[in-house]
């Protein structure tokens, strides 16, 4: 009896730790991977997105295989100061920080959550790939070029915020290759049961 009591307390205890403890990761839906999908073929097909000087024709483009792992590039300041004149839907820009920021997260440390896009199935020119060897960090032009030479370039994107009606989207990411950091930001609108990109805009650091 004993034995069983104790198998019972146990039991109890780990069911208590599974709705204490946080979640590590979160998995993105359907809809994350239709936004990414449309602002990735969108890009692999506009010549103004020229990070690698690659023909559009029978180029791809990678998407890095996780979330960045800060979300200091979330913050509105940051935003504000990368795109000039444009405006985000502030629902949005607020439901962006949302997802990527974990609910337990200490004051300042911009810890982000850990979400991997290795479980979506994008459309044909979109590759999945762990970036995280290529350029030691700096994912320099020509590690990159040498392991995705048909690539016009790479996305380390957050998660996607949503407005309140479901209406439009707002999407972060890290872009390159490049010399120094490059951020993307682009609002997507619902067009029926497609998405269809607004605008998008590449800050690029020196």
């Amino acid at each position: 009896m004993n034995t069983i009591r104790q198998f019972r307390q146990i039991s109890l205890l780990c069911i208590a730790f599974a709705f204490v403890l946080p979640v590590s990761g979160a998995t993105p839906d359907d809809r994350d991977r239709q936004v990414l999908e449309t602002l990735l073929l969108h890009l692999l097909t506009d010549s103004k997105f020229d990070m690698t000087r690659v023909s559009t024709n029978g180029a791809t483009i990678a998407l890095h295989t996780r979330t960045p792992e800060k979300t200091g590039f979330l913050m509105s300041h940051q935003i504000r100061s990368e795109i000039d004149h444009r405006t985000l839907p502030s629902d949005a820009e607020s439901d962006l920080r949302r997802r990527n920021t974990p609910a337990d997260a200490k004051p300042d440390t911009y810890d982000s959550v850990a979400v991997f896009y290795t479980n979506l199935t994008f459309a044909a020119g979109i590759v999945v790939t762990n970036l995280t060897e290529i350029g030691k960090g700096r994912r320099s032009f020509t590690s990159f070029e040498d392991a995705h030479p048909k690539a016009r370039g790479w996305l380390e994107a957050y998660l996607p915020g949503y407005s309140k009606d479901g209406a439009r989207a707002v999407v972060r990411a890290g872009v390159g290759p490049w010399a120094h950091a490059a951020m993307l930001t682009a609002v997507l609108e619902k067009q029926g049961n497609k998405w269809v990109v607004s605008w998008y805009h590449v800050a690029r650091f020196a």
